[in-house]
């Protein structure tokens, strides 16, 4: 046809995948899967499929071979909560600073919005700063019906199972060596160990505290959580008590 090859070449066509691929870039962090990635976007670049965003996480090599866990059949966890503020669970989270100072760090979470109601920590936590905690929260948020921990010497100590028990709450140990029974808080042990004390560096106990408190905002009011639909925490508790006032107006 008397057209020279080298005139003629191959227009790639626009990634369309591009933006997309950009932003996860953007909003990953450690401990995020491709499900966390989906819900964060979802909004953003409606209508958006799940499955679209697995295979450019693939393809963008940020999956990460899950670990292989033998799964523990026990007993179910008693007293699941139908409400906000039935159940509450307690653990501690152990962690270490730059100035060698060793964290020892209090979590405390609704069962059933799985918000984190505290992440305080301290060098040492006892029964009675325990009991502080739990007093400060008890005035803000009420007193709970249960409180879920393990047999740790800090939620046993007579002290502080007498004053939950003037207080109307009561303790709720789980079976020893039976960490499933509290399979809540060690969910949010993981996500916490995961997502923020493994990509962060504490250069003292008040530094920590501070990035502490600001992961704990970050987990309750943004981060989407999977089991509730993909909806932070603190959204869901809100439309929970929505629900409950128009059930209330309309009964």
């Amino acid at each position: 046809m008397g057209i020279s090859g080298s005139s003629v070449r191959y227009i790639a066509m626009p990634d369309r995948d591009g933006a997309l691929k950009a932003r996860i870039h953007q909003i990953l962090r450690p401990g995020m899967g491709y499900r966390g990635a989906w819900a964060h976007l979802r909004q953003e670049f409606a209508p958006l499929n799940p499955k679209r965003v697995h295979r450019l996480w693939k393809e963008l090599r940020l999956n990460v071979k899950p670990k292989t866990r033998k799964r523990r059949k026990g007993m179910p966890m008693p007293d699941s909560p139908n409400a906000p503020g039935e159940v509450w669970s307690l653990d501690f989270v152990h962690d270490t600073c730059l100035n060698g100072s060793r964290l020892k760090i209090l979590a405390v979470i609704d069962e059933y919005t799985r918000e984190c109601l505290a992440l305080e920590a301290a060098t040492s936590i006892k029964a009675p700063k325990v009991r502080q905690v739990l007093a400060s929260l008890f005035k803000d948020r009420g007193e709970p019906k249960y409180l879920r921990s393990d047999n740790g010497p800090e939620f046993v100590a007579d002290s502080l199972t007498v004053w939950l028990a003037i207080s109307g709450t009561q303790s709720r140990f789980i079976k020893p060596g039976s960490p499933w029974q509290n399979g809540t808080i060690e969910s949010f042990n993981g996500r916490l160990r995961a997502e923020f004390l493994n990509a962060e560096l504490f250069y003292n106990l008040a530094d920590a505290q501070l990035k502490l408190t600001l992961w704990r905002n970050f987990y309750n009011q943004e981060r989407p959580h999977s089991s509730l639909g993909y909806v932070a925490p603190a959204t869901y508790a809100k439309n929970f008590e929505q629900t409950r006032m128009k059930e209330k107006l309309y009964s």
